[in-house]
């Protein structure tokens, strides 16, 4: 019997390249059902979905009972966040959905809601020897030093800016960093009982916070960090993390997403599909280490536009 899968957030990159690889390789075990705030005319993944849903804001406060009520009528048997206002919604471990009988990709409660804080991971990360950007407060701003600025809570690089010290306005939902040198890399890891696996890849160019060229490699000491980010912070099924150098050429971390980024179907083209290995194990198989080859070192992969005629519905 094939399971209902709901993928929120279905107008970004990541779902459509998981709605892609649904219909191409997992026909036979997934009925897709897709999920945003905005109208179906303008969601690429709803010409794959089985159905399609238009939500409310995760902004509006009928949001969470909005989506358990869809939840239980639709039946559905796996929920696939790809924000993090959904994360935090729909924890692993959230027992509005263990009462449903749902799985959630997510991670746990505990995992969320320190990584909806930046500020929080950082704290964390530092206290156990992992090396994180500086973070500065209102006594050691000079005022004509230049500073990377971005919101506490947020994704896909919304919000974040560069500015002088006197231009920057201190609030509790900003926080004040060095800034960091490239390369900048994201890394995408798969876990799953004993094996914790990824790559890196630099992102070459990268427009409205999405790499859209990307060189694929691999790092010893990226690896030493991901496992110790993950005896701290246990990592779910699939995850990308960023990095950059500091000062002192050490890889910064500088964003821990415990989700399938927007990026992912870049490695997926070169052999490393953490996007087919994260649906393999929710579709029951065990096949997934097929999906995450070794990849050949200084690979390119860059990203073109793809054209799609949408219905026009009144």
């Amino acid at each position: 019997m094939k399971k209902k899968i709901l993928i929120l957030a279905g107008g970004t990159a990541t779902a459509w390249h998981l709605c892609k690889l649904i219909k191409e390789k997992f026909i036979e075990n997934f009925e897709l059902y897709v999920g945003d705030v905005n109208d179906r005319n303008i969601i690429p993944a709803s010409i794959l979905s089985d159905k399609y849903f238009q939500l409310p804001s995760t902004n509006d406060p009928v949001y969470y009972s909005y989506m358990l009520n869809l939840l239980a009528e639709e039946k559905i048997n796996i929920i696939v966040s790809l924000i993090d206002t959904d994360l935090v919604f729909f924890s692993n471990d959230n027992p509005d959905l263990l009462k449903l009988n749902i799985y959630s990709t997510a991670p746990t409660t505990n995992t969320m809601n320190i990584c909806k804080s930046k500020s929080k991971i950082s704290e964390l990360l530092a206290n156990n020897g992992l090396s994180v950007p500086k973070q500065y407060k209102r006594n050691d701003i000079d005022p004509e030093k230049n500073y990377f600025i971005k919101p506490d809570s947020g994704f896909g690089s919304k919000g974040a800016t560069f500015l002088k010290g006197k231009d920057i306005v201190l609030s509790d939902k900003i926080i004040v960093q060095e800034i960091l040198q490239y390369p900048e890399i994201t890394v995408e890891v798969f876990k799953k009982d004993d094996l914790l696996t990824y790559v890196c890849r630099e992102r070459l160019e990268v427009k409205s916070g999405v790499c859209t060229k990307a060189r694929f490699f691999y790092d010893k000491e990226i690896e030493d960090v991901i496992h110790r980010i993950d005896a701290l912070l246990p990592f779910p099924l699939a995850s990308c993390i960023q990095f950059m150098k500091n000062e002192d050429n050490q890889w910064c971390l500088t964003d821990l997403n415990m989700r399938l980024g927007a990026g992912t179907a870049l490695s997926s083209a070169v052999g490393f599909s953490l996007a087919s290995a994260f649906l393999s194990v929710l579709s029951g198989k065990d096949d997934y280490r097929n999906y995450l080859g070794k990849v050949v070192d200084n690979q390119i992969v860059v990203r073109v536009y793809n054209e799609i005629k949408m219905p026009c519905l009144k």
